[in-house]
C-alpha cells in the first residue's frame, strides 16, 4: 500500500503529463489506512543495554531505561543515576519501480534520552522515582525512485525524492516500590510529544522529441505534524530467587492530538520559456487513539549469563479516530476500514548477556521482530532486527554502553495505471518495492552518585 502523501504527488505528476483525469491508485481505503502515526517510522525502544539485548527488558532493572520498559523494575536501582544516550542511523533504501532500481542513503544523528533516577532511602525494600526524556519512535526515512514514461515518438523522465525526519517522544515520570521482598510494582505517566517533517519533491522533464508543450515540471509537497498525548503504564516485577525474574506491563490507550500544516508548490516551464507556478496551503487537526498494549517477559540467570525473552501484544484493529480524520472519508467509515484491514500483532524479543568476572565488561546480543500491522502482509514486510553491544563499568560510578542494531524489511506498494499508457486500461499495475536496511549505533553514559 501507498501512503496518501506519495499518492498525492504521483497523481499530480502524472496528471501533468497526460493532461487528462489522473490515474487510479488502488482503493480509497489504502489512502486512509496508511496515513496515521501508527504506520509511520521505526520503534525500537530506549536504552543501549536494553536494545543490545533485542529489547527483551521488561524483566530487568538496574538503570533509568526501566521507566520505559517496566517501571516496576526501577526498584533494582540502589544509587542516584544520571543517564544520557545518543544514536546515529544509516538508512539504505533501494526502490524498484517499473524496471528501475534506484538506491538511496541517508544518515541521521539524534539525542535519544536523558533521565534521572532517584532511590529514596528506606528501612525495608526499595522506593525509586525517575523522570526524563525519551525518543521512542523515529520518523527518519528516505527514498528515491525514477520512471521513464514513454509514448509514441516521445518520452519524459519522472523522478521522486522523499525525505522525512522527526520522532515521537515521551517525557516519563515514574515511581516504583517493593510491596513484598520479591514483588515490585511501578507506574509511569507518559507525556507524549512529537514532530514529523515530511518533504516530497517531483521533477519531470520532456527529454526526447518534445512532443508535449512543457520542458520541465517541478513540484514539492511539505507536511509538518505536531503530536501530543498522554497515557499510563503499569508494571509488575517478580523475583524467583536470584535465578529468575518475571515482568509484565499494561499500557493504557493514548489519544494523540495531531496538528498538521501542509503546503504544495508547482512550477511549469513551457517550451517558449514561459513559466507559471502555484502554491497551495492547508491545515488540519484531528485525534486518533491507540489500543491497549500488553507485554510480558522473563530472564534466567546462569552463572555469568543472562538469557531473556519478551512478547508484546497490540490489537491494531482497535485504533480509532475520535474526531473526523483529515480525509474525505468520514470518521465512521475510516474506523470501519481500520477494523477490516488492521490486525493484532505479537512483537517478539530475545537476548542474552555475558559478564566477564572481575572485569566489569559485558557482551550482549539479541533479536527483535516487529510484524506488519496490515492483514495479508507478506512475511518480508515484517521488520526484523539483530542487535549486539558491549558495556564497560569504567569505575564504580560510571558505566559506558555501546550498542549496534541491524534491521531490514520491505515496503510493497501497488500503484495502478502508472505510468499511464493511453489505452485506458485501469487494470495496469506497477509495483513500487522498497528494500530497506538500517544500521544504528547507540551510546549511553550513566553516572551513579
Amino acid at each position: 500500500m501507498f501512503c496518501k502523501r506519495k499518492l498525492l504527488i504521483l497523481a499530480i505528476g502524472i496528471a501533468h503529463v497526460i493532461f487528462v483525469s489522473p490515474p487510479m491508485f488502488g482503493q480509497d481505503s489504502e489512502v486512509v489506512l496508511e496515513d496515521n502515526i501508527f504506520t509511520l517510522g521505526m520503534q525500537l525502544g530506549v536504552g543501549t543495554r536494553a536494545l543490545s539485548m533485542g529489547g527483551a527488558y521488561s524483566y530487568r532493572g538496574g538503570d533509568y531505561s526501566a521507566s520505559f520498559w517496566n517501571p516496576a523494575a526501577l526498584t533494582d536501582i540502589r544509587r542516584i543515576e544520571v543517564y544520557g544516550s545518543l544514536s546515529h542511523l544509516i538508512r539504505d533504501n533501494e526502490s524498484q519501480f517499473g524496471g528501475f532500481n534506484v538506491p538511496d542513503q541517508a544518515t541521521f544523528t539524534d539525542f535519544n534520552s536523558f533521565g534521572l533516577a532517584y532511590p529514596v532511602p528506606t528501612y525495608i525494600g526499595s522506593l525509586v522515582f525517575s523522570f526524563g526524556y525519551n525518543r521512542i519512535k523515529s520518523f527518519d526515512e528516505n527514498s528515491e525512485f525514477t520512471w521513464l514514461n514513454t509514448t509514441v515518438g516521445d518520452s519524459t523522465v519522472q523522478a521522486w525524492r522523499e525525505r522525512e525526519s522527526g520522532s515521537l517522544d515521551a517525557w516519563i515520570l515514574s515511581g516504583a516500590v517493593d510491596v513484598t521482598k520479591n514483588i515490585s510494582v511501578g507506574l509511569s505517566l507518559n507525556f507524549w510529544t512529537g514532530n514529523d517533517d515530511f518533504e516530497l519533491t517531483f521533477r519531470e522533464s520532456d527529454e526526447e522529441f518534445d512532443l508535449f508543450t512543457f520542458d520541465e515540471i517541478n513540484t514539492s509537497t511539505n507536511i509538518n505534524s505536531d503530536i501530543t498525548g498522554f497515557n499510563l503504564k503499569l508494571g509488575g516485577f517478580y523475583r524467583i530467587g536470584r535465578i529468575m525474574q518475571l515482568g509484565a506491563t499494561i499500557a493504557t490507550p493514548t489519544t494523540f492530538k495531531i496538528e498538521e500544516t501542509s503546503s504544495h508548490f508547482e512550477e511549469f516551464i513551457f517550451d517558449a520559456d514561459f513559466r507559471a507556478d502555484t502554491t497551495f496551503e492547508g491545515f488540519s487537526e484531528y485525534k486518533i487513539r491507540s489500543p491497549f498494549t500488553f507485554s510480558g517477559g522473563g530472564s534466567l540467570n546462569l552463572l555469568n549469563f543472562v538469557f531473556s525473552g519478551e512478547v508484546e501484544y497490540n490489537d491494531w484493529s482497535q485504533i480509532r479516530y475520535t474526531t473526523e480524520p483529515p480525509f474525505e472519508t468520514s470518521k465512521s467509515e475510516t474506523n470501519r476500514l481500520i477494523e477490516e484491514n488492521y490486525r493484532a500483532t505479537l512483537r517478539v524479543r530475545g537476548g542474552a548477556e555475558l559478564t566477564l568476572p572481575f572485569t566489569g565488561i559485558s557482551f550482549r546480543a539479541g533479536y527483535f521482530r516487529d510484524p506488519s500491522i496490515f492483514k495479508g502482509a507478506l512475511s518480508d514486510q515484517d521488520k526484523q532486527f539483530y542487535t549486539a553491544g558491549i558495556g564497560f563499568l569504567l569505575d564504580k560510578q560510571v558505566r559506558l554502553d555501546l550498542g549496534f542494531v541491524h534491521g531490514f524489511w520491505k515496503n510493497r506498494n501497488v500503484v495502478r495505471d502508472v505510468p499511464y499508457d493511453f489505452d485506458n486500461n485501469i487494470n495496469d499495475v506497477t509495483d513500487l518495492v522498497e528494500d530497506i536496511k538500517v544500521n544504528k549505533v547507540f551510546v549511553t553514559l550513566a553516572f551513579r552518585l
